[in-house]
């Protein structure tokens, strides 16, 4: 199920959210509740309950309460008690994506994934990061590091909108569809 981090209802929520728990100074243990929801949304009973049109608002807060108390901060379980009130359960899922959108926007922070058809030694990944935190204006470079041998050699880097594919398969196809 993909999400839809623009929708501006889910990113007033996800403001509100991410503001009130920073003013609270608990914006990691509302991250992890968000985390430990996110894992159950992913369960196709516990989706199906939560985002019922048929179940009663009531029924559906008592149920969050009994499975949520406890397990995550009560600033969570009252968001989602507010979500079930407003009818917003549905948008969930792009709220949490917003909220961590929102999140690395004000933390200054950028998420970059690179696709490596050899393994990098960790001095070459920081050495990468670096120059991805001067490419993205000086933020917090977060990397998504992954192998894949099937590339062949070189790397694929995502940051934000930008790529760049200087893979050695890359270059392969682009030899053979030119000679062809």
């Amino acid at each position: 199920m993909a999400t839809n981090q623009s929708d501006p209802v889910a990113r007033v929520y996800a403001v509100a959210l991410y503001e009130t728990s920073r003013d609270k100074g608990i914006i990691g243990d509302v991250q992890q509740g968000i985390a430990v929801l996110m894992e159950a949304w992913s369960d196709k009973t516990f989706r199906n309950f939560f985002t019922s049109p048929r179940i009663p608002r009531a029924t559906k807060i008592r149920g969050m309460e009994a499975a949520l108390l406890g397990k995550v901060p009560q600033e969570v379980l009252n968001f989602v008690k507010i979500l079930i009130a407003k009818g917003r359960e549905p948008q969930f899922d792009n709220i949490c994506a917003s909220f961590h959108v929102y999140r690395d926007q004000a933390e200054n922070r950028v998420h970059a994934w690179i696709e490596a058809g050899s393994p990098f030694e960790q001095a070459e990944i920081e050495a990468m990061k670096k120059q991805l935190s001067v490419v993205s204006g000086g933020k917090e470079v977060v990397m998504h590091y992954e192998h894949k041998p099937e590339l062949l050699g070189g790397a694929k880097v995502r940051l934000g909108d930008r790529s760049v594919d200087n893979t050695l398969r890359t270059k392969l196809i682009h030899l053979a569809q030119s000679m062809a």
